[in-house]
Formats: structure tokens, C-alpha cells, sequence
């Protein structure tokens, strides 16, 4: 097993690195890592990064794209706004630039030597993100995501694996053995498997208070894929308690969401919510071995949300300790 950690081209990591992929490769040693799982964005030049460092890439992420890719234009302005706002968000406003954003993106993993690519098969409104109700299910989303991965990734020999990552909200659980051989037949991209992030299953069971019920939680689920568990190639290592957050008035939190007009402060609302739910904090327990073992994936990937540099390093060092 490889052990990489999650660093993207944005603005933060290029600062805190200097640009400087020499200093990306000092990091890794420094902290005993085989390479990097990248957030690759679609402007950062390829020459730059030091290719034998890149284990894998992850795709972007349009957490809302249902009514975007089913052409409801009524319900895509009531939730996104005008053509501009749509343009914004999505890169178009024809929804086949959906589709031609993961071709780009296949394109530039398949430049860099990537092992394996990372796509989210999931979907979500802002509001229903507080509510947990959902007028969409997960079969739906994941009917819909194979659409968009049929007309996008066409595999080449050598090329990356293509990876589904499980989130909690509909698309791809990992709760449903049904739902994962789905993606596995219906996928025509050859080499595909699963990435396993060990907060989001956690977050399927927002009764879970404890690392031991975390692990508990996560080895039922992935018993009961039986030979399915074989596809899943990469864990996500990150912990979050969804509990304690859960306990907190989720209807208030609604309401002042839904009164806020102003868009920035909006989002900021949304985002503090999502992260108070998957704070990507490092999973500094030892029962974090025993997940590894249990699933046996070919990458671990150490992926947290550090604010600075110095955060970063001592992530990477919790999450080590758990390991060692």
C-alpha cells in the first residue's frame, strides 16, 4: 500500500510550496509519503509538476448538476440563477460542458502518469443538505453520473483508473451493493473501481460519536459489499464524529440560510455547514490501522484541510502516529 497525501493546485498549496515542486518532494520525505493525490485545476501547466510524485488525480466536483444535466432550465435558474450565474458555476450553459470539463481533465491525468483518477457520483441542493430530504434518489443520480462518464472518459491502454468516491448525500453510499455493481456494469471505461473516504461513510450514521463506532460502522458496510469490497482500490483517510454537530438546531441553521440575501454570505453559510459536517480533520486514532487492514486498498491517501502550512505538517505526523 502507497501512502499519498492531498494537495491541489489552488492558490493556497502553490503559495505555501512556492511553486516549487522540489519542495512538495522534501514534504513527502520528510513525512515517509509516496507521492500525492492532486487537485488538479484546469489552468495550472503540467511542466511544472514533477510527474513521478502524482499517485492520483481528483476530478472536479459540481455538487449540483441533476437539473443542469436534465435540461430544467425552471428549476436550474430558481436554484443556480441567470445564464451568467449558470456560466459561472458550470463553465457554460449548454450542459455538454460538463461533459467536456472531464474530458480536459481525463486529458491532463492521462499527461501526468496519473495511477488513478477520483470522480464524486453524487448530487445535492443547498437546502436539502440541512434537511436530509431528498426528491432525488441514489439510483437516479447514478443513472445520470453514468450518462456524463459514458460520453466523457473513453479508455486508452495505460490509461488512469477511474475511481467512484462514495459521499452521504444521493449518487454513491456504498450502503447498497446493488447501486456499486451498477456503476461497475454499466461504466463502459474499462479499468474502474471505487475510492472509499472514510468521514463520508462515517457521515451514512450521523449517530456515530466515537472512533470505535466509526470503525465499527465502516466494517459492516464493507462486509456486506462482499466481492464488490475487491473494486474499492483507495481510502480517503479523515475522521469526523457527526454527532455532536447533529445535536445542534439544524432547522435555525436552515432558516438563517434561507434568509441571508446576500449570495457571498450564503455560501459562506452553506460551506461552514458542510464542513462542520466533513472537517477533514486527520484520523489520529490507531483503529485507523485496522480500517486499512480491513479494506486492503492499494493508496491510502491522507486527506485533511489544513489552514496553513504548519497545520499541514502536523497532520501529516497524527496521522502517521495512528498508522505506526
Amino acid at each position: 500500500m502507497k501512502k499519498l497525501c492531498h494537495i491541489s493546485t489552488t492558490k493556497k498549496y502553490i503559495d505555501w510550496f512556492e511553486d516549487d515542486w522540489n519542495k512538495v518532494g522534501q514534504f513527502l520525505e520528510k513525512h515517509n509519503l509516496d507521492g500525492v493525490e492532486l487537485g488538479l485545476t484546469i489552468d495550472y501547466p503540467l511542466e511544472n509538476i514533477a510527474k513521478e510524485m502524482v499517485g492520483g488525480v481528483h476530478l472536479s466536483f459540481f455538487p449540483m448538476w441533476l437539473e443542469f444535466w436534465n435540461e430544467d432550465k425552471e428549476l436550474v435558474s430558481t436554484l443556480v440563477g441567470d445564464d451568467n450565474e449558470v456560466e459561472q458555476y458550470y463553465g457554460g450553459i449548454d450542459k455538454n460542458v460538463i461533459v467536456e470539463t472531464y474530458k480536459k481533465q481525463h486529458m491532463r491525468a492521462r499527461e501526468l502518469g496519473a495511477k488513478y483518477m477520483v470522480f464524486h457520483v453524487c448530487h445535492i441542493r443547498p437546502h436539502d443538505s440541512f434537511t436530509w430530504k431528498f426528491d432525488y434518489t441514489n439510483k437516479q443520480v447514478i443513472e445520470a453520473a453514468i450518462n456524463i462518464i459514458n460520453e466523457a472518459f473513453e479508455y486508452e491502454e495505460g490509461d488512469p483508473m477511474l475511481l467512484f468516491e462514495n459521499l452521504w448525500w444521493p449518487g454513491l453510499t456504498l450502503l447498497d451493493k446493488a447501486e456499486c455493481e451498477l456503476l461497475l456494469e454499466k461504466v463502459n471505461y474499462k479499468d474502474k473501481g471505487f475510492v472509499l473516504d472514510v468521514s463520508h461513510l462515517i457521515l451514512t450514521d450521523t449517530t456515530i460519536d466515537s472512533e470505535q463506532r466509526a470503525y465499527e460502522h465502516i466494517k459492516q458496510v464493507v462486509e456486506n459489499l462482499g466481492e464488490v469490497r475487491e473494486f474499492i482500490k483507495v481510502v480517503h483517510l479523515n475522521k469526523t464524529l457527526p454527532k455532536y454537530y447533529m445535536r445542534q438546531n439544524q432547522q435555525f441553521k436552515l432558516e438563517k440560510f434561507e434568509k441571508e440575501t446576500d449570495k457571498i454570505k450564503k455560501h459562506r453559510l452553506l460551506m461552514d455547514h458542510v464542513n462542520k459536517l466533513d472537517p477533514h480533520q486527520p484520523f489520529d486514532h490507531q483503529i485507523a490501522k485496522e480500517i486499512l487492514e480491513l479494506i486492503k486498498p492499494l493508496y491510502c491517501v491522507y486527506e485533511t484541510n489544513p489552514q496553513t502550512i504548519n497545520e499541514l505538517n502536523y497532520f501529516m505526523k497524527l496521522q502517521n502516529k495512528a498508522l505506526n
